[in-house]
């Protein structure tokens, strides 16, 4: 098989987002595809499998982090109602995604968690910066955290896990508070009721609580593929791939900061936008570009 240079996370790489409002009225409701959640400051990401169940969730702050603070979250749904958590660096998304796609991540899923991954990057700083801060999750902190018990027994954890942001320390402002508050001493892994909150999430797109944002995007419309090659002086040939695609959301619940109505579009009229995606592979030994990326 020919070499490639190919990476997961370019599948989104200079994205344009051109949005359009309100759309045209639609014959039927869409079906959503892919569901998305606003919750303590960050953006939960529903990943299914091939057979269309909840792996778990990736969560993508909606505030900006430091290198330093805990910047991705992977929520990976286990049995009985449990729930394991680990922190990732933004540079290590791709090598996630492929032990994701492994485990039996559908493509899709993964597809839609790159196109997030490329909105937040728009109000992200030093993403190709390895902080470090990686491992499993318990009560908010990385396992094993002199500050987690301590944080834990205080009434209003998040002033705390703000502070400790601030300062560059491995936490996850907002989320960090949501997992901790209430656990000191005992043998939960993170707070009963966020635990119950990620229990229906992936149960129900329904309302799981106050202040969280549910969007549902339906499914894609991709144009043709238009691509240039380019024969290298070392013998590669350089793959040029751009096309257009067409996206279609809609919200409802509250704003995860503020508690008011977040409702945008519906099932019936979605909100349309297009986004135009750019992709570059380089390959030995062939003369044409294969027809898509």
């Amino acid at each position: 098989m020919p070499g490639t240079f190919r990476t997961l996370l370019t599948v989104c790489t200079l994205l344009m987002i051109t949005c359009l409002g309100h759309s045209q009225a639609k014959a039927q409701a869409l079906e959503p595809e892919h569901m998305a959640y606003s919750v303590g400051g960050w953006y939960l990401i529903e990943i299914k499998d091939t057979t269309d169940a909840v792996m778990g969730f990736w969560g993508i702050p909606i505030v900006e982090v430091e290198v330093g603070n805990i910047r991705r979250l992977w929520f990976e749904a286990l049995p009985n109602d449990e729930w394991g958590v680990w922190a990732f660096e933004p540079v290590a998304i791709s090598e996630k995604a492929a032990v994701l796609a492994a485990a039996g991540a559908s493509p899709d899923s993964l597809e839609f968690m790159f196109f997030r991954e490329f909105l937040a990057s728009d109000n992200a700083l030093n993403l190709d910066v390895d902080g470090g801060v990686d491992g499993p999750v318990v009560k908010g902190f990385i396992e094993g955290d002199p500050m987690t018990e301590p944080t834990g027994s205080l009434e209003d954890p998040d002033l705390m896990v703000n502070l400790l942001a601030d300062i560059g320390y491995p936490v996850a402002p907002g989320m960090s508070g949501l997992l901790v508050n209430g656990t000191a001493g005992s043998g939960m892994n993170m707070n009963q009721q966020t635990k119950q909150l990620l229990n229906c999430l992936r149960s129900t797109t329904s309302s799981c609580g106050e202040c969280i944002c549910v969007r549902a995007e339906g499914e894609m419309i991709p144009g043709p593929w238009i691509i240039m090659q380019t024969l290298l002086g070392d013998g590669r040939l350089r793959c040029e791939y751009s096309r257009t695609e067409e996206h279609r959301y809609w919200q409802w619940g509250e704003n995860e900061d503020t508690c008011e109505d977040c409702t945008r579009g519906s099932a019936e009229h979605p909100i349309i936008y297009h986004e135009i995606v750019e992709h570059t592979d380089y390959w030995y030994d062939i003369e044409n570009c294969p027809d898509d990326p």
